[in-house]
């Protein structure tokens, strides 16, 4: 099973274009839960997890990503920014990802040409650190550094709001 972390800081209309994207592959059985953390504590963040049925965390910014991986029920993760939004046809290219290679990170690159420039740098140069738009086994996100630096995915993740 797969579980979205979020990191939601105040932005309900962004998390809301996530959620627009998400809920569907809700209903198809490729996500089974939701975990989003709020470092603020916004009462329209909390009730928009509500809604939707994912857990709601309240966590500082640094511990987002762990503590969404303590509550998550699933073995992989996607993690992802309130406002990330998958490029069509992610879902199969996540399915055929966990199909083929389990064990091995992932990660949906942003659009646009400086956000793909700093992400290729990241990865060069800190790739197995955590970050929006990674795929990856449980256990890896709970240790707080990848096993591998990431692939890069052939689908892309756009930003809305």
């Amino acid at each position: 099973m797969l579980t979205a972390v979020i990191r939601a800081p105040g932005q309900p209309q962004a998390l809301a274009a996530t959620f627009a994207v998400l809920i569907p592959a809700v209903a198809d059985g490729f996500f089974g839960h939701a975990v989003v953390v709020d470092p603020v504590g916004s009462p329209q963040i909390e009730r928009l997890a509500d809604a939707t049925g994912a857990s709601y965390l309240r966590a500082a910014s640094g511990e987002g990503w762990n503590l969404g991986a303590q509550q998550a029920r699933g073995d992989n993760l996607l993690l992802l920014d309130a406002g990330d939004v998958p490029q069509p046809n992610w879902v199969q290219v996540l399915e055929r990802h966990l199909l083929l290679h389990p064990l091995t990170p992932a990660i949906l690159p942003a659009t646009g040409v400086a956000a793909a420039l700093r992400e290729r740098a990241g990865i060069s140069f800190g790739g197995r650190r955590l970050r929006a738009g990674l795929l990856a086994p449980k256990a890896m996100v709970l240790a707080g550094r990848l096993g591998r630096a990431p692939v890069l995915l052939p689908v892309r993740r756009e930003r809305a709001v």
